[in-house]
């Protein structure tokens, strides 16, 4: 009773408020949805709805089209980063003349499609500073609640976390995928809140998301938090715009975070982490995700060489028996999934998707560094570490990313989104070339 009660009181006070605040609320209790996933939960039984997911996005699509004049001149297509979004879906598209899976590569497409419709909303409602702000946290609360979640829910015997999926994720590497931003966001907000009561809710909230990642025991979303810290720290310290008291709130932040997570660090966390530095000898499933992800990889590339514009959905778990070695121990089924989104893109979409795709990550990274040295320069150090924050946020899901299948992750494409309505908002006096 208890989840579904922490559900349903912000997913309907989300949306009364919309009708005061605007539609980007609509968003926010989309992305509640979005974590939770009520509809494959035990408690979804006891709401009284589930599924709500395309009715939120119909919803925004009509308040876009009823009060088109005030979300319309948005600048949304003159940003590099959503043409190559959309390039990468239409290669993805187009790889359906050589999909294995026609059917399933449609049902795909079809969810990679609304991903840029919600894209597209995003940045037509997020118009002011206000409302980024209010993404970024309705983002760490969904994560906080599903958090909570995975604490309660435990480890299964084989010492991971599974059965908490989200709508698009059933699987626990996923999640932490998802999961993984929260981590330098929660401490970006943690450093620059400068209200204690928000300071000890945000410093809740990176606990309970920090202790679900190692609850999952995921070692590419480890990878991804340790490297998005170590940006994130790296920039701050390097910045002659903060002074020095600010560096040394950030420097004395990230070691209480390092004492936090040595203290919640279990011996089965710690074990598994340490097998990065060895071939894995777990059990099929690791040896297939770990010690022999690199010969996936080398398959992928060989496919893509037969089939250079793609082939769809799940193509490489088609085609990958013709591809990977023979003497290849790959357990009962030699059906894989690639395990990489770059080499996931390639076999999927082509020499043309991986491109367009890299460039997306490339100009959203390069329009976050453009706004945050825009505030830097302003010595505005709340904005420019929340900015900060949540760019190296993207750079923990991307490392991540590199390791599982998460070309149509929603979470990406949120932030993905991010980085053009904070170009919008913060970078709007100045003049500057949005073709960044």
């Amino acid at each position: 009773m208890l989840s579904a009660m922490l559900y349903l009181i912000p997913f309907l006070a989300g949306i009364a408020m919309s009708l005061r605040l605007g539609p980007v609320l609509i968003f926010m209790v989309y992305q509640l949805d979005y974590f939770l996933n009520p509809q494959n939960k035990w408690w979804g039984s006891l709401l009284p709805f589930v599924g709500a997911q395309f009715y939120l996005v119909l919803t925004m699509i009509l308040v876009f089209m009823l009060r088109f004049g005030k979300y319309g001149p948005t600048p949304v297509f003159s940003h590099p980063q959503f043409r190559y979004m959309l390039l990468t879906i239409l290669m993805f598209g187009l790889a359906y003349f050589n999909a294995p899976f026609s059917e399933y590569h449609l049902i795909a497409l079809d969810a990679f499609v609304t991903i840029a419709i919600v894209v597209f909303l995003i940045t037509k409602f997020c118009t002011q500073k206000n409302h980024i702000y209010w993404i970024v946290d309705a983002y760490l609360f969904s994560a906080f609640l599903l958090g909570f979640y995975i604490y309660g829910w435990g480890r299964n015997s084989s010492g991971r976390v599974e059965g908490v999926g989200m709508v698009d994720a059933n699987d626990s590497n996923l999640v932490s995928a998802a999961l993984v931003p929260t981590i330098v966001i929660f401490i970006g907000k943690v450093i620059a809140e400068k209200r204690w009561l928000p300071r000890c809710a945000y410093g809740v909230g990176l606990l309970v998301t920090t202790n679900a990642l190692i609850l999952i025991n995921s070692r590419g979303a480890f990878v991804g938090a340790a490297i998005g810290v170590a940006y994130f720290l790296f920039a701050s310290l390097k910045n002659n715009a903060f002074s020095k008291q600010e560096k040394r709130a950030i420097f004395f932040g990230m070691i209480l975070f390092a004492g936090a997570f040595l203290r919640l660090a279990d011996t089965t966390f710690l074990d598994r982490m340490l097998t990065m530095k060895t071939e894995a000898t777990e059990s099929t499933s690791d040896q297939q995700s770990g010690s022999t992800r690199v010969y996936f990889w080398i398959a992928s590339i060989e496919l893509a060489k037969d089939y250079p514009f793609g082939t769809g959905a799940s193509g490489f778990v088609y085609h990958s028996p013709y591809y990977l070695p023979t003497d290849l121990d790959t357990g009962k089924s030699r059906n894989r999934a690639v395990h990489s989104t770059w080499f996931e893109v390639l076999s999927e979409a082509g020499f043309l998707g991986l491109l367009f795709f890299t460039l997306m990550i490339y100009k959203t990274y390069k329009a976050f560094l453009m706004v945050r040295r825009k505030l830097w320069n302003e010595k505005d150090f709340v904005n420019s570490a929340m900015v900060l924050a949540v760019s190296s946020g993207f750079i923990s899901f991307v490392v991540s990313a590199t390791f599982i299948n998460r070309l149509r992750a929603e979470v990406l494409y949120w932030l993905v989104a991010l980085s053009i309505c904070m170009y919008n908002v913060f970078m709007e006096t100045n003049k500057v070339d949005r073709n960044h």
